[in-house]
């Protein structure tokens, strides 16, 4: 979101100290209610992994974003975030990284995951191949959870905004 405006004020450039000083408040408040929104849209509710991050005040500017974390989305010491972002499967928004027999025969739609390997137990079934388990993967739709989550929550990001410059106004000016 980009926002200008103009501000007259005579003799009183403290008053435009205090406002370039809480300016930012209002953009990291928008940033953590597009976080809110991703939390929920995330599969797992990963709160800790989803993080905001006030990225430059400088030169007038300010700004923010919001990020994953790749660390913080582990499952036996690999990420699984760019999987969630990005689908797998015959949904996969990104070339496949599978280079298995099976993956490759089966047009990219299913391959098979240790069952000892997996920290949790996974929604797919169950295959024993040479005395061995296996879970029968299949394709996952992509989450693009961030992205929808700054859409979702454009129109409160709006009001919030209208209100908090407002309020930050009516503080720093006095009426």
């Amino acid at each position: 979101m980009k926002l200008s405006c103009e501000i007259k004020v005579k003799h009183s450039y403290k008053k435009i100290n205090d406002i370039i000083k809480k300016l930012p408040k209002t953009t990291e408040d928008i940033l953590k209610n597009i976080r809110g929104y991703a939390i929920k849209l995330e599969k797992g509710n990963n709160s800790e992994g989803i993080l905001v991050e006030m990225i430059d005040m400088s030169n007038k500017q300010v700004k923010g974003r919001i990020y994953a974390d790749p660390s913080k989305f582990m499952s036996n010491g690999v990420s699984y975030l760019w999987f969630e972002y990005f689908g797998t499967g015959q949904y996969a928004e990104q070339q496949h990284i599978g280079k298995t027999k099976h993956f490759i025969e089966s047009g990219y739609t299913e391959w098979f995951i240790p069952v000892n390997k997996v920290e949790r137990k996974l929604n797919y079934p169950i295959v024993t191949l040479k005395g061995m388990q296996f879970y029968i993967a299949r394709g996952a739709k992509a989450n693009h959870f961030i992205s929808d989550a700054e859409f979702k929550s454009r129109e409160e990001n709006i009001d919030i905004t209208k209100k908090k410059l407002e309020l930050m106004l009516k503080e720093v000016c006095g009426k």
